[in-house]
């Protein structure tokens, strides 16, 4: 079952349902009595265990993200043992698992059995201090321990540097000159802690993380966050996160540029953290703990007007649920400790603000002083004191808000951060770079961690022509559901990147170049700690109209936080044509970590032949003209002003009549202005036309008309003034002036469909690719000649939308092998697809789209930006189509 808010189950706490799923797990345990004791420890069950061995009740446990551990000594017996759990899917902790999430049960995380000697270690802690230039540390190591303790400690090339002795269980040194932890160079020293026969190893990163002057500090430096949440969630284990499939996680979110993590909502299994120590990450440590469904509980009742969402605070401070609070955030904290990656404890998620949490975030501080608590939800029913956290977190705050209101709070000093920002579901995110301008410029803005990290599908095989089918809520028959909105990742469910996640790395990369002026350009690194030519190479490329003119490896230095300045001695760009220069850079093993890809000169494409040789001709009927144009023939409605038949050497090439189109597929991030669209009835207008007239100019036919497009009950969404021109060379000149009716908010797209025959399945286009791209999702791509075809143009979405669309186009040719059809215009966008986006609309998921049989070609004015508006800020006003009057021109070459 998949819920997001609401909880699964009625709210009557403690209580649960009585109808109680229940998991049995059994196992044998060989055991031979050796004087060492046994302990059972379980990494992960959901939602609570009860545990019994050879029949006898052992324990019960339950938060469901965090190790528990049974001394089962006294209950083993010589030789064969039966071990048997029973997992619940309910229990009173069910109140406080309200994550969005997917609702499963059982064991999902490791169980194993412990040998340790009898008089063992019991707890041990780590404290180190730096001097105020970070010169030496200061270390105390305590352990409980019944015997002396040897204490020895080993630098990042295992080399062993120090060995000392408890005296009372402690002991004292100092680290002089101590090589300093970051996510940029994750360097660990090895610490080992001897009691008699048992080992117990801790890998040390030496940092120190404060915050001055509003400011979030690492070792001294203000750092920034490129940040993911991450759920433990795959398509075909559910909640089990194995070792190779947390490494390839990381792995990949180091390929795109990620530097931290936000555990949401709950610890991650303690492999996870060790792995982030050792790559380097810095990582929001969360408790296991959301209590969503208040909100719904809350507004049970219909005469709390308007919602009020205030009401996720209605267990904050009901001492009912005080001690489970603070018992999950003291698990955390117990559990982690000791990771360097680690840079905030956070108390939880969504989960409303009262008196439990502020003394979660007082016994966090008593357990740990060395980190920031985190945590996001100012909502609260009550005025119980917020200062005791120590950063303010947003989600889904606007650009305009934060900067407009939040960084100009005068009574406001704490550092920033975006917990959760960028909702990547579907099309999207659009406005990662718009954040980042803000990030960038104010060092209080301590960055952002973008939601989330992969879609929450669950694999369900595949169709017989092989495609995966992937299920989200509601597919199961569950009855309380929030369907797709657990496809909100940058990672398709089998890992596959979306191009919001290429997006994300290009706006988080490493490097940053701009031009100054002329062939000078300037270098901007965003590493915090280290100089970027240590790390990367650089090559930049220029092309005049697609075409590779220059190309040379750029020597370079720039030391973290800092600009240079660099010449590059390429050709002035030629006037007439598209001439674009990017900036490459590579890491040490060849792979691009990032680019910058510059406009040096936009040439108007020419919409008209440069030469006008023989002649055209029309007739007509009443419904139609007919025209003859070179080696073509088309026949235009006098009843639409649309094409609707073009022959070309006797062959046809529209397959339905053209069409303007001002709709399309809405994404996932329509969701707040799709409802509008439909209420004009965007998909359903059709044109009306006042007055049609032809002429000739010259020796070119021309097609007048007056026409406006409408639909039920409303005034006509726009009226156009509409002008062919048929040249005798087989191309056509539209002209389009156009008016938006004033109700329109903005419109998707402005633009004409054209459907060809599905054999014209080649793509050759100039403009931003080579993978979609929109007016607000750009940064991973950038202006070329590209090849391609109408199959790999598809982004195959799981819930179908529009996709495959490019921005900022010169040209787009598309062919048979024999024929070609091209549309010029400039800086339009260009959308070629097997699919309608009736069907991209009708089905709901991808496994069910059926193709239409033609080359469906969308040449748009502009179309809209995507956004991140399914969670996010709503799309901002220099990414709508918002204009009420304009002109599109455009040529149709029919060759």
């Amino acid at each position: 079952q998949y819920t997001n808010v609401r909880y699964p189950i009625p709210f009557d706490p403690p209580f649960v349902p009585e109808d109680n799923p229940a998991g049995v797990y059994r196992t044998f345990y060989n055991y031979t009595p050796d004087g060492m004791k046994r302990i059972l420890a379980f990494e992960g069950a959901d939602s609570c265990l009860y545990l019994y061995v050879n029949g006898s009740f052992a324990g019960y446990t339950q938060v469901s993200h965090s190790t528990s551990e049974f001394d089962v000594t006294d209950m083993l017996r010589k030789g064969r043992n039966e071990i048997i759990c029973i997992v619940l899917k309910w229990c009173d902790g069910t109140y406080l698992e309200d994550q969005d999430k997917w609702r499963m049960s059982g064991i999902f995380r490791d169980v194993y059995m412990l040998s340790r000697p009898q008089n063992s270690i019991n707890s041990y802690k780590i404290d180190y201090t730096l001097s105020a230039k970070f010169f030496n540390a200061s270390f105390t190591i305590e352990a409980d321990s019944e015997e002396s303790c040897t204490v020895k400690l080993y630098d990042p090339e295992m080399n062993l540097i120090r060995t000392e002795h408890t005296i009372n269980g402690k002991v004292s040194f100092v680290l002089e000159s101590p090589v300093l932890w970051n996510a940029e160079k994750p360097l660990l020293y090895s610490l080992t802690i001897e009691n008699g026969s048992e080992i117990i190893g801790e890998r040390i990163g030496i940092r120190k993380i404060e915050i001055k002057n509003s400011t979030l500090l690492l070792n001294g430096t203000a750092i920034k966050i490129k940040g993911v949440n991450r759920h433990d969630s795959y398509c075909d284990t559910g909640y089990v996160s194995s070792k190779e499939q947390l490494l390839n996680d990381l792995k990949l979110m180091k390929s795109l540029n990620v530097n931290a993590v936000r555990t949401s909502h709950y610890p991650n299994a303690p492999i996870f953290y060790r792995m982030c120590d050792e790559m380097g990450f810095y990582v929001i440590n969360e408790a296991d703990i959301e209590m969503h469904g208040n909100v719904d509980v809350y507004n049970m009742d219909d005469h709390k007007k308007p919602y009020d969402y205030n009401g996720i605070a209605y267990s904050a401070s009901d001492s009912r649920f005080e001690k489970a609070v603070l018992d999950r955030v003291s698990r955390l904290v117990s559990r982690d400790i000791h990771h360097p990656c680690v840079i905030m404890w956070s108390l939880g998620n969504e989960s409303g603000y009262g008196e439990n949490f502020r003394k979660a975030a007082l016994l966090v501080k008593s357990m740990d002083s060395t980190r920031p608590v985190h945590y996001e939800s100012r909502c609260a029913l009550d005025d119980t004191d917020f200062s005791v956290i120590d950063v303010i977190s947003n989600m889904y705050a606007s650009t305009s808000d934060i900067t407009d209101r939040i960084l100009k709070d005068k009574n406001e000093q704490r550092p920033y951060i975006l917990c959760e920002y960028c909702h990547a579901m579907g099309n999207g995110p659009g406005d990662l770079e718009d954040y980042w301008q803000i990030i960038y410029s104010n060092d209080r803005f301590c960055g952002g961690l973008v939601w989330e990290w992969c879609d929450h599908g669950i694999y369900m095989g595949e169709t017989e022509n092989g495609k995966a089918k992937y299920y989200y809520g509601g597919d199961f028959g569950e009855t309380v559901h929030d369907g797709n909105f657990c496809i909100d990742g940058l990672l398709y469910p089998d890992r596959t990147p979306h191009t919001g996640a290429l997006e994300m790395k290009n706006v988080y990369r490493p490097v940053r170049v701009t031009r100054e002026i002329d062939n000078i350009y300037r270098f901007t690194n965003t590493l915090d700690f280290t100089s970027a030519e240590e790390l990367y190479t650089c090559i930049c490329t220029v092309e005049a109209d697609g075409e590779k003119i220059f190309e040379q490896n750029v020597p370079f230095s720039v030391k973290p936080k800092n600009k240079s300045i660099i010449k590059i001695q390429h050709p002035v760009p030629p006037k007439d044509k598209n001439v674009s220069i990017k900036f490459s850079f590579s890491g040490k093993d060849g792979s691009e970590v990032g680019f910058d890809s510059i406009i040096l000169n936009s040439a108007k494409p020419v919409l008209v032949p440069e030469k006008i040789t023989g002649s055209t001709s029309f007739d007509e009927t009443d419904s139609d003209y007919r025209i003859t144009f070179g080696k073509n023939v088309c026949t235009l409605s006098k009843r639409t002003a649309l094409i609707s038949s073009v022959l070309s050497d006797n062959k046809e090439l529209f397959e339905k009549p053209a069409e303007f189109n001002l709709f399309r597929a809405p994404t996932d991030n329509d969701i707040g202005i799709k409802n509008h669209w439909y209420k004009l009835r965007l998909n359903e207008l059709k044109p009306r036309v006042y007055s049609i007239s032809a002429s000739k100019n010259k020796e070119c036919a021309v097609i007048s008309a007056q026409l406006s497009l409408g639909a039920p009950v409303h005034e006509p969404i726009a009226r156009l003034d509409l002008d062919y021109t048929f040249y005798p060379d087989g191309s056509i000149n539209i002209s389009c002036r156009t008016k938006i009716h004033h109700a329109v908010k903005f419109l998707p797209r402005f633009g004409l469909r054209f459907f060809l025959p599905d054999s014209f399945e080649n793509v050759t286009y100039y403009g931003f690719g080579p993978h979609e791209s929109y007016v607000d999702k750009c940064r991973s791509t950038y202006p070329s000649v590209f090849n391609s075809t109408v199959a790999k143009l598809h982004e195959d979405y799981i819930r179908p939308q529009e996709n495959g669309s490019h921005c900022f186009c010169k040209f787009a040719s598309l062919t048979d092998g024999t024929g070609t059809f091209t549309v010029r215009a400039d800086n339009f966008s260009f959308n070629a697809s097997h699919y309608s986006q009736e069907e991209l609309t009708s089905k709901l998921h991808n496994f069910e789209l059926e193709e239409s049989g033609s080359t469906i070609l969308c040449a748009d004015y502009k179309m809209s930006g995507v956004g991140s508006n399914s969670c996010g800020q709503e799309l901002l006003e220099q990414y709508c189509l918002d204009e009420k009057e304009f002109t599109f021109e455009l040529m149709l070459e029919i060759n």
